[in-house]
């Protein structure tokens, strides 16, 4: 078939450009290693509440070592860097995120309601990428969304084999959680498709004949078919990551914690733990998968933390393990197929997740787990209680779409933190009610966390939502949806200043590196974000990420590298899709 030869051609052509590409692009612009920055806001972060900041800062060899005024800081012979009216913040910590999938995911079919509007739309895009080059030779499509698109019906198999009568097609939902194949996918993964096998993978969604509808739900479902997948060319991976480094670091961000090493890589540990010790413009620290090994340690740049699970599904695919039954209404009943009645399962039995949790606490892992709904929820708390917490190893609950005030308090006596992904407000808010009925006056109940003293955190659980550092801080702070029409639990929104540190101070507790980074002291490493306007005060409209710096250097985002690389990467590109 001609197109898999231009294929491979193109392949072969990007990964030898990748490897002389990587070094040249990505070399950031060097200031001196002893340095005075003034001349604009400080915002040290330091204290729970917002403080004055002081007028300069001395770094010397990626340090905080001083903080006072210029004229104290001037005796010091250090030459003076002018901020130039910017205002400077600790550098961002994003807490949870998938930069191998939100690399590669940003690499296929964009089928998501963040660029169409109609299913007449997201079927035309589909169809017209069928012959098209791709990564592999699978066609895949990301951003699936029927909760975003109001008339997105799921598509059959037969639509999909029309699409793609040979070639294998796979279209993943937004949130990652179900998965559509057509014949010569399922065919080349080995599922039946006649009939269910012994002990196939739950989740594989049959007709009342048994026949496999082409439809895979949860986790191991969607493994089944996923794993299925070949994978691209691992220099073009690796190239495909760190420009995802690069647009963490263009949002904002000078860390992030990775929540699950997930992504089609034969080995994705390996790859973050290289891209690390070679360099970039982020920290990275690691929560492993549980088949992904015990290791732990690793430098600041790059650090192996402890092991993440999931407890429960996404609340859009009916996968969160809620105590009440979904919102039975059109967009559970006739789009998300969800049936009346449904609460959503959990993933583990509570007996076998106590006992891996006390193993891997005892051998020092931090886990963070995902858990959506308060079945979920209270499901995790258990396994934590029974293991005994350890005072020097802080445990994470992620997302905790409706966690309860109780569960809140619980948490908060066995020492967890809470992360919470609040762009469901943003680009779900109006469906919430649909979904979760009058629950959605107590989503995502950031300021409960804040308010009784928890460690609480926000994230953008990339690939799941884009990049945005700057969303996600308004979104806490305002609790509006994307269209502006509705604003969910009002009552549960932060100060910026509460945001800023939740994005900030609190990340760097969640990550056991508050020793390290999350705020502007003397002997934390000297990791910036610079700010177009005062994030604690300016108009949203008006405000921007100016860049970063990490260990006293600028990134390439803040001097203009970003400007040099996209282009490069633009052109790569180019002669592949």
């Amino acid at each position: 078939m001609k197109w898999l030869g231009r294929l491979f051609k193109g392949l072969l052509v990007l990964g030898l450009l990748a490897a002389g590409l990587i070094w040249y692009l990505l070399r950031p612009e060097q200031v001196p290693t002893r340095l005075i920055l003034t001349g604009g806001t400080i915002l040290p972060m330091a204290a729970a509440a917002a403080t004055p900041g002081p007028e300069a800062i001395l770094v010397e060899e990626g340090v905080i070592t001083a903080i006072g005024t210029l004229a104290q800081l001037q005796e010091s012979g250090a030459p003076v860097h002018d901020l130039e009216g910017q205002v400077l913040a600790p550098g961002l910590i994003e807490p949870h995120t998938h930069p191998i999938a939100t690399a590669l995911l940003g690499a296929v079919v964009d089928v998501s309601g963040f660029s169409h509007t109609s299913r007449a739309e997201v079927m035309q895009t589909l169809s017209q990428a069928a012959d098209g080059r791709a990564l592999t030779p699978w066609l895949v499509a990301y951003g699936w969304d029927p909760v975003a698109i109001a008339d997105l019906s799921a598509p059959t198999l037969a639509e999909l084999d029309e699409i793609a009568p040979e070639r294998p097609v796979v279209v993943i939902t937004q949130m990652l959680h179900e998965v559509f194949a057509n014949t010569a996918a399922m065919q080349a993964s080995g599922i039946s498709l006649a009939a269910p096998t012994v002990g196939e993978p739950h989740g594989i969604i049959r007709d009342a004949q048994g026949r496999a509808t082409g439809a895979f739900r949860e986790l191991e479902a969607v493994n089944a078919i996923l794993g299925a997948m070949p994978a691209a060319n691992p220099a073009v991976i690796e190239l495909l990551v760190r420009r995802a480094y690069t647009s963490y670091a263009k949002a904002g961000y000078t860390t992030i914690g990775i929540t699950g090493a997930v992504g089609k890589h034969p080995d994705p540990v390996g790859l973050l733990r290289h891209i690390g010790a070679t360099g970039g413009p982020l920290r990275a620290y690691l929560y492993l998968l549980p088949h992904q090994g015990k290791d732990l340690g690793g430098s600041d740049d790059f650090r192996v933390l402890g092991t993440k699970y999931w407890m429960d599904g996404s609340p859009f695919t009916g996968g969160a393990a809620f105590a009440e039954a979904y919102e039975h209404s059109d967009l559970t009943s006739e789009r998300m197929h969800i049936p009346h009645g449904h609460l959503g399962p959990v993933n583990h039995d509570p007996g076998d997740f106590s006992t891996n949790v006390a193993k891997l606490q005892a051998q020092g892992h931090q886990i963070a787990v995902h858990a959506q709904g308060e079945r979920a929820i209270d499901q995790v708390l258990d396994a934590f209680e029974a293991a005994a917490p350890n005072p020097g190893l802080a445990h994470r609950l992620e997302h905790n779409a409706l966690i309860t005030p109780a569960q809140i308090q619980r948490a908060k006596a066995l020492g967890i933190s809470l992360g919470f992904f609040v762009d469901h407000i943003y680009y779900y808010g109006d469906a919430l009610p649909d979904i979760v009925g009058t629950r959605a006056d107590r989503y995502m109940p950031v300021g409960a966390a804040m308010r009784a003293g928890v460690v609480t955190t926000l994230h953008g659980d990339h690939p799941a939502s884009p990049i945005d550092a700057l969303r996600t801080l308004r979104t806490a702070v305002d609790r509006t949806s994307a269209s502006r029409q509705t604003v969910t639990a009002p009552e549960q929104a932060l100060t910026r200043y509460e945001a800023l540190s939740a994005m900030t101070r609190a990340a760097a507790q969640q990550l056991g590196q508050e020793e390290l980074i999350g705020s502007i002291e003397v002997g934390k490493r000297a990791d910036f974000t610079l700010f177009n306007g005062n994030p604690l005060t300016a108009d949203w409209q008006a405000l921007s990420v100016a860049g970063t710096w990490k260990d006293g250097q600028p990134t390439q985002t803040g001097l203009g590298g970003w400007l040099r690389f996209g282009p490069a990467l633009a052109a790569v590109k180019s002669m592949l899709f």
